[in-house]
């Protein structure tokens, strides 16, 4: 059984009560963490969720609260003694400004008793690790900044997930819903999609002509709160074949 457990679900300002963006992709006794907003680690003791689960982490993009709560998680798994090899996903302009980073705060290969292997999206069309098949995709999330600073920077992606039981669409940011066309080009059990760059309606209606079995709603922008039913109305209306959940922290969903 694959489930998502919701680390955190704000969106890039804080909200009390929710960490950043984070989430666990666990099944068949491996875990996968989808992007590190902070305070990722003590969420994740808070649910009794044991650091040493992690096989593998993946950064969809650069922004802090998909990265921020990082560091603090290679300490948690260095004081809860992790020994095996951790396998970081992510654009390759971060690897080495992040290593540089982490060295500098005492936690790069010098300091930490286990191999971090840092793997760039650009580097192949497709990746294999915990049994499962992840495509990564440019979304035009960070197109602002490349035409303003340009240098080959702002690298932005949504992640699909396959797997011989489920294939599930993590979007990352996007800049509009659009981004999303070649993810969905086949039927998905699971979509989980931000809603802070674009109205709700804009993503119900894209996804009118795409199979999704699951919508899960996360990183509502700090205007959207208080109107979840709403929101839930308006999905529910447009998609009345797929299931639509929001997320709060700490909840839990079976991806199938």
């Amino acid at each position: 059984m694959a489930e998502i457990f919701v680390v955190g679900s704000a969106s890039g300002f804080p909200s009390p009560g929710r960490g950043h963006s984070s989430l666990l992709l666990s099944l068949s006794g491996q875990s996968i963490l989808i992007d590190a907003g902070e305070p990722c680690s003590r969420s994740l003791t808070e649910a009794g969720i044991p650091f040493e689960a992690i096989d593998a982490v993946l950064l969809t993009h650069g922004h802090a609260d998909h990265t921020g709560g990082l560091p603090m998680l290679i300490q948690s798994l260095w004081l809860s003694r992790r020994a095996r090899p951790l396998t970081l996903f992510l654009p390759e302009e971060l690897s080495e400004p992040l290593q540089r980073w982490l060295d500098a705060i005492y936690l790069g290969p010098n300091f930490v008793p286990f191999a971090l292997d840092f793997v760039a999206w650009e580097r192949e069309q497709f990746f294999e690790t915990c049994g499962l098949r992840i495509n990564p995709q440019k979304t035009t999330h960070l197109e602002s900044l490349s035409q303003k600073f340009g240098n080959g920077r702002f690298k932005s992606y949504s992640l699909r997930v396959e797997h011989s039981d489920f294939r599930i669409v993590f979007s990352g940011d996007l800049g509009k819903p659009t981004d999303l066309g070649v993810q969905l080009d086949q039927p998905v059990d699971l979509l989980v999609s931000e809603l802070a760059h674009f109205p709700p309606i804009e993503l119900f209606q894209f996804l009118q002509k795409r199979k999704v079995g699951k919508l899960l709603l996360t990183h509502l922008e700090p205007e959207l709160r208080g109107s979840e039913e709403l929101i839930l109305q308006e999905a529910r209306t447009a998609l009345p074949e797929t299931a639509v959940l929001i997320a709060n922290d700490g909840l839990t969903v079976r991806v199938v």
